[in-house]
C-alpha cells in the first residue's frame, strides 16, 4: 500500500505548518490540563489531531464508493476509489474478459478517472497486496500509526511548534516547556525581593526552585508545577538571578554573589578579534592550529576518545580556567543559562571542585586552587572525561614524581618581556614547546596592560618575545607553538593571527618543522 501524505517525511519536515485550528487546539489543551507541557507533548497532540483528521477525510472520500480490490467483480456504473492512486475516484465504464498464461482468466474493467480511461484487473483470483476486505484496516494502513509518526518526525514537529508559539504573545515557554499566560501564578516584585533574600542567606545558592517556593507562601490552590513554572519564568526575566543548572530541575544563584571570574571575563582571557588573511596559512600551520585547539580558533566540534586531553595555556593557568574548545565542548554543553554551575572531580583524590561554565567567554572557571595545589605548569597535560551523572566531569593530570626541568621564565627588563631558562620542579607531563612561566606575575600583568594600552600589533608582540626566546637555543630558532604561548603572556590571541603574521612578515623566516628565525626590522 502506498504511503499517503501524512506518512511521508516530506510532509512533516517541509510542508507541515501550524494552522489557526492547531493553535486553538493547543490553547484549549492547556486550559483542559492546567499544566505546562513540553514541546514533545504538544507535537504528540498535533500528530494525533492530524491522524484523526486524515481518518475522517478517508471515510468521507470512501463513503458510498467501493474500494478497488483486484479480486472483486465490478459492474458498469459502479463508483470506485483507488487508495494506491492517492485516493483517485472513478466510474466503471466497461467490462471485458482478460487472460494471462501465468494467471489464467480474469476481467478487465475500464474506469474513467478525471476524464481519462484507465484499465484495471478485476475478478482476479490470485493473491494481491491490494486485496484488503476490512475498511478499517485499509484506513489504518493509509493513515499510519500516530506513535510511529511521533517517533519518526516528532522532533521536527516540535521545532515547528516552538517557532510558531514564539510568535504568539499568549504562549510563554520556560526551557522546553510551554504554557499560556492567563494560567500563570501571580509572581510579583515582592516575591522576587524575597527570593533574593532567600538566596542571599544561602550564600548566593545554589537552590532549586522547589527549595525556594515553600518560603514564598503562594496560593496553595495553584498546582505546584504551575507555581514552579511561573516563578522560573519571572526569575529568568530578572537580572539578579542566574539559572545555573546544567541538567535536571532549575537551580538558581544570586548573580552578584557569583565569583568575580564568572560575573566578568578574567582580564587575560578577553579576546579582541584580529583580522588576518587565513589564506596565508599553510596546510601544516592549519594542522598545528587544530592541534593547539585554542577556543577562539573556532574549530568545528570533533569527536575524540575519552579522556579528552589538552595542554594548559598561560591565560587559563593565570585565570584558573579550562578552555571550551572543539575537544572539550561536548563535556560542557551550554544550556539555557549563559552561566552554569557544575562539579569537577579529581579522578585520583575524589576532591570535588565547584566550577562554572561561562559560555560567552568559552571557559570553565574555578580551578585556581587546584592548579596551585598540584603545581601544574603552563603546557601541563590535563585530561577530562564525563562523570557518573550529568553536571559532573572527572578531572586529572599526568601525575609523576617531580623532576627538575628547564623552563622558560619571563621577566620584565627595560619595558620588554624577556625569557631565561631556569630549573623548576615539574610534577606532571607537559608540552616542552608550550611551557613558559614567571616568578613575577604582577610585573608581567602590568606589562601586558601597558601593551594593551599601546595597542601593540601582532608584529610588535612577536618582535618583543622573539629575540630572547631565540637566544635560548644554539640555532636561534623558535617553534611556532612557543611563540603562541609566549605572545599569550602579553595578549590573548589564537594561533591564526600569529601564524599568519609569521608568513606575511619578511622579518620572520621559516627554517622548517614550524621553527622560525627572526631577522629584525619587523
Amino acid at each position: 500500500m502506498n504511503q499517503t501524505q501524512i506518512q511521508a517525511a516530506e510532509y512533516w519536515e517541509s510542508q507541515f505548518s501550524l494552522s489557526d485550528s492547531d493553535l486553538e487546539q493547543i490553547y484549549n489543551y492547556f486550559l483542559d490540563t492546567g499544566k505546562p507541557q513540553s514541546s514533545a507533548k504538544l507535537a504528540e497532540l498535533i500528530i494525533q489531531l492530524r491522524v484523526r483528521e486524515r481518518e475522517n477525510e478517508l471515510r468521507r472520500v470512501m463513503a458510498g464508493r467501493t474500494v478497488y480490490q483486484p479480486e472483486r467483480a465490478y459492474e458498469v456504473g459502479e463508483e470506485l476509489v483507488f487508495p494506491a492512486l492517492k485516493l483517485a475516484q472513478g466510474k466503471v465504464t466497461g467490462v471485458r474478459e482478460g487472460f494471462n498464461p501465468d494467471y489464467g482468466e480474469f476481467s478487465v474493467i475500464s474506469v474513467a478517472i478525471k476524464g481519462k480511461s484507465r484499465e484495471f484487473a478485476a475478478n482476479f483470483k490470485q493473491s494481491h497486496p491490494l486485496n484488503i476486505s476490512d475498511t478499517g484496516e485499509l484506513t489504518a494502513q493509509m493513515v499510519g500509526d500516530a506513535q510511529n509518526i511521533q517517533a519518526a518526525y516528532g522532533d521536527a514537529v516540535a521545532k515547528k511548534i516552538d517557532a510558531s508559539l514564539e510568535k504568539r504573545e499568549d504562549f510563554i515557554h520556560v526551557g522546553e516547556r510551554w504554557f499560556v499566560k492567563p494560567l500563570l501564578a501571580d509572581i510579583n516584585i515582592g516575591h522576587l525581593h524575597l527570593t533574593e533574600a532567600i538566596l542571599e542567606v544561602a550564600k548566593g545558592g545554589p537552590l532549586t526552585t522547589a527549595q525556594i517556593l515553600p518560603q514564598l507562601e503562594l496560593d496553595s490552590d495553584i498546582d505546584p508545577d504551575v507555581q514552579a513554572f511561573s516563578l522560573t519564568q519571572q526569575m529568568q526575566l530578572d537580572g539578579r538571578f542566574d539559572e545555573v543548572s546544567s541538567h535536571g530541575p532549575s537551580t538558581w544563584f544570586l548573580h552578584r554573589m557569583e565569583p568575580d571570574g564568572v560575573q566578568t571575563i578574567p582580564e587575560r582571557l578577553v579576546y579582541q578579534p584580529v583580522s588576518y588573511d587565513r589564506s596565508a596559512l599553510t596546510p601544516q600551520q592549519i594542522l598545528l592550529e587544530q592541534e593547539l585547539d585554542d577556543e577562539w580558533s573556532d574549530n568545528p566540534p570533533i569527536e575524540v576518545a575519552v579522556p579528552v586531553m589538552l595542554a594548559l595555556s598561560y591565560p587559563h593557568r593565570w585565570a584558573g580556567t579550562l578552555p571550551i574548545n572543539s575537544r572539550t565542548r561536548a563535556l560542557f554543553k551550554p544550556g539555557w543559562s549563559p552561566r552554569q554551575r557544575i562539579t569537577l572531580v579529581d579522578d585520583q583524590t575524589n576532591e570535588e571542585i565547584p566550577a562554572w561554565v561561562v559560555a560567552e567567554g568559552r571557559y570553565v572557571y574555578g580551578l585556581s586552587q587546584w592548579y596551585r595545589d598540584n603545581q601544574i605548569p603552563v603546557g601541563g597535560f590535563i585530561h577530562l572525561q564525563p562523570g557518573p551523572e550529568p553536571g559532573i566531569v572527572m578531572l586529572g593530570f599526568d601525575r609523576r614524581r617531580p623532576q627538575r626541568e628547564w623552563v622558560r621564565l619571563a621577566v620584565v627588563k627595560d619595558n620588554r618581556i624577556q625569557f631565561e631558562l631556569m630549573r623548576r620542579a615539574v610534577p606532571c607531563g607537559y608540552d616542552d614547546l608550550l611551557i613558559v612561566g614567571t616568578d613575577v606575575v604582577t610585573a608581567i600583568d602590568a606589562h601586558a596592560r601597558r601593551a594593551s594600552s599601546m595597542k601593540m600589533s601582532v608584529a610588535a608582540l612577536l618582535t618583543e618575545v622573539f629575540p630572547s626566546l631565540a637566544g635560548l637555543t644554539p640555532q636561534n630558532t623558535v617553534h611556532a607553538k612557543t611563540l603562541y604561548s609566549a605572545v599569550n603572556m602579553l595578549r590573548r590571541l589564537p594561533p591564526g593571527p600569529i601564524f599568519a603574521e609569521l608568513v606575511r612578515n619578511p622579518a620572520f623566516k621559516s627554517v622548517g618543522d614550524h621553527y622560525w628565525q627572526y631577522g629584525g626590522a619587523a
